[in-house]
């Protein structure tokens, strides 16, 4: 071992910042999510066909088999009584055929990330890559998983937001294939895949800087993936043929192997006829790779080298500096949305604002303040939306002290609440359990510490509103047990969800 972290390592040091083309592989490997097809044929399971039927009549086009399972299931969504509270919520939302599945696509996807948890055989690896120095992403999953490796770095969505925004080429993410987050933006059917190639020569001129100018590492594909083998065609389109050696050593494939050495090699493939020099790596595990990555020092946070970029920019466009040449002493503590840009030497200026708090103020917030220390209003529409998906966060006290939630838990104002937080409350309404547990009746919290011990309270997090009737008990509890959250990574995901359910408890559905 350490091999290939230093082989790896000492090939990317002349290339400049890496890039990272992420797949479906790393989700499945992290949060246990399906891939594309994987999807498709979870919801062909509620059509009253198989998903055999729909692959083999769309000849195993995977984009049709998709349109063919949408059409089907749009008949589901509209009338089948479990989708009754997401039709209420969704209907103005729905534009087409498709529409409906990629809403159930959407929810089923955020919901399992939420309540997964990195396995803990894993845990090391994924800290490995939380602490990768990486100039951005492209990834073609719907899931938020890669916001939560690496929160600071922006996000576009769609061909759309990238072809047209202002990209700076650091600290972002591209998510070329949609997100859960906005629905329509899937990339699904044989429809959605039309419209994607038809566009696909601008989005390939843009990305096409990316990959003469960055190492790319992919992660999660193998070789023969379409999406893959697309990308490198529109690179040899864009790049023909006398130019393809631009490429050199910029191209490296990592590939999981469960059993074996880790080995790197160089080698080539075969696109249109070109000849494409790519470097391979094959581990069993990604410690090296990240390792290797995360050995690349930067001297400034890359978040702010994205934001003096952009302002930069912005400042020559249009020739006016005012109100953005501002003097900035502590970059590490400052957050993006309160300031324009830092330059020069000046007065030092104290960052302060809703936009950066992090989750454990709001944790204390819920357990010390019952009247909301923090501008709940500001809460919903600045802070909450900013939080990655996978983490657990409280929602309604500040949705209750905003005059945006109904008795029934339900959004009353949907134009005042950032779509990212109506799904949070949706998905606490559905997971958060209040019931008690067949032949059980709900007890004091005093009674249940006594019974049971903390790894038994923190495993039925989202169960304990149904386990107790005593809210002071339970805020007691979690505040002594608030230490516990520091242990280590499983402890402070449990404790978030003790967080939320307290939360749901007390500011939730009333009566």
């Amino acid at each position: 071992m350490g091999d290939v972290r230093d082989a790896l390592e000492a090939h990317l040091r002349p290339l400049g910042g890496p890039f990272l083309f992420v797949g479906a592989g790393l989700t499945r490997r992290y949060a246990g999510l399906p891939n594309w097809e994987g999807l498709l044929r979870r919801f062909a399971g509620f059509t009253d066909k198989p998903y055999e039927y729909y692959l083999g009549a769309a000849g195993s086009d995977l984009p049709l088999t998709a349109s063919k399972i949408a059409e089907e299931f749009y008949e589901v969504w509209w009338n089948a009584p479990e989708y009754e509270a997401s039709r209420q919520e969704n209907s103005g939302a729905v534009t087409d055929g498709a529409s409906a599945l990629k809403i159930e696509v959407s929810r089923f996807v955020d919901d399992e990330l939420a309540k997964s948890t990195i396995p803990a055989e894993l845990t090391d690896e994924w800290e490995l890559l939380r602490q990768a120095t990486v100039d951005g992403i492209i990834t073609t999953n719907y899931d938020g998983l890669l916001k939560e490796a690496f929160p600071d770095f922006e996000v576009f969505v769609g061909q759309e937001q990238l072809l047209f925004a202002d990209t700076q080429g650091i600290a972002e993410t591209y998510m070329i294939h949609g997100s859960a987050a906005e629905p329509e933006s899937l990339v699904l059917t044989q429809e959605d895949y039309k419209d994607y190639q038809a566009r696909n020569p601008y989005l390939a001129a843009k990305l096409l800087t990316i990959f003469v100018e960055h190492p790319v590492l992919f992660l999660g594909y193998s070789l023969g993936d379409a999406n893959v083998n697309g990308i490198l065609h529109s690179l040899v389109q864009g790049l023909r043929a006398k130019n393809i050696d631009k490429l050199q050593k910029r191209l490296i494939f990592v590939e999981w192997k469960q059993n074996g050495d880790a080995t790197i090699s160089e080698t080539v493939v075969m696109v249109d006829g070109v000849t494409i020099p790519i470097t391979r790596v094959i581990v069993p595990d990604f410690r090296e790779v990240f390792g290797a990555l995360g050995a690349r020092e930067r001297a400034i946070p890359a978040k702010w080298l994205r934001i003096l970029k952009e302002q930069v920019y912005e400042i020559v466009l249009s020739n006016d500096p005012r109100d953005r040449l501002v003097a900035y002493a502590d970059i590490d503590s400052a957050t993006a949305e309160d300031i324009s840009v830092v330059f020069g030497v000046g007065a030092k200026m104290a960052i302060e604002g809703i936009v950066g708090l992090p989750r454990l103020k709001l944790f204390a917030d819920v357990l010390d303040n019952p009247d909301g220390a923090y501008p709940a209003a500001e809460i919903v529409e600045r802070l909450l939306p900013t939080f990655p998906t996978r983490s657990w966060f409280p929602v309604f006290k500040y949705l209750r002290g905003a005059g945006l939630v109904a008795d029934d838990g339900s959004i009353t104002d949907a134009t005042k609440v950032p779509r990212k937080v109506a799904t949070r409350a949706a998905l606490h309404r559905r997971v958060v359990v209040t019931t008690p547990p067949a032949g059980k009746r709900r007890q004091r919290m005093a009674r249940i510490t006594a019974k049971y011990d903390d790894r038994w309270i923190f495993t039925e997090a989202l169960n304990m509103p149904g386990h107790t009737n005593d809210p002071d008990g339970f805020r007691d509890y979690l505040v002594a047990k608030e230490p516990l959250s520091h242990t280590n990574a499983w402890w402070a995901g449990q404790y978030g969800k003790l967080i939320v359910a307290y939360d749901y408890m007390k500011y939730g559905p009333r009566g």
